[in-house]
């Protein structure tokens, strides 16, 4: 299976949104997707495989911080690399940019997120209390240092 990363377009965002409603209780909407494909700040990828998106993700940046506001992955599509695949390419991509760090939140029950993320080097950093809703949950914050 051959995954391609590449910047999300337009035609790619009702196969990003398809996923988020799938993978998250509070999914963003579409216009906030579509709102990234022209910010000067963000950073908006999709996965792809035979052309159709099996996962996403949305990253920001200013001076030298990068920040993952969202990431997924298909249900059918999980636990076949490629959400390492997206974190290895925006790790990449902060390097090109010189960017110092990268930090992203994830909930406290999602192991598998946190496992993937410290094996990149992230390291968890803080917590945000009642971050998420449905369900309310903490937010473990996390950061790798780009060195």
């Amino acid at each position: 299976m051959e995954v391609v990363i590449e910047r999300m377009t337009e035609s790619d965002l009702d196969g990003v949104v398809e996923i988020e409603k799938a993978v998250f209780a509070d999914p963003w909407p579409k216009r906030a997707f579509k709102y990234d494909l022209s910010s000067d700040y963000s950073l908006p990828l999709a996965a792809k495989v035979e052309n159709s998106v099996v996962g996403y993700a949305s990253v920001y940046f200013v001076m030298d911080e990068m920040q993952i506001g969202n990431i997924a992955v298909a249900p059918g599509f999980q636990h076949r690399g490629i959400g390492a695949k997206m974190i290895r390419y925006i790790i990449d991509e902060a390097k090109r940019l010189k960017i110092a760090r990268i930090y992203l939140e994830v909930r406290q029950s999602n192991e598998n997120a946190q496992k993937l993320y410290l094996k990149f080097g992230f390291v968890i950093s803080g917590r945000r209390r009642l971050y998420y809703s449905n369900p309310t949950e903490d937010a473990l914050i996390m950061v790798k240092e780009i060195s």
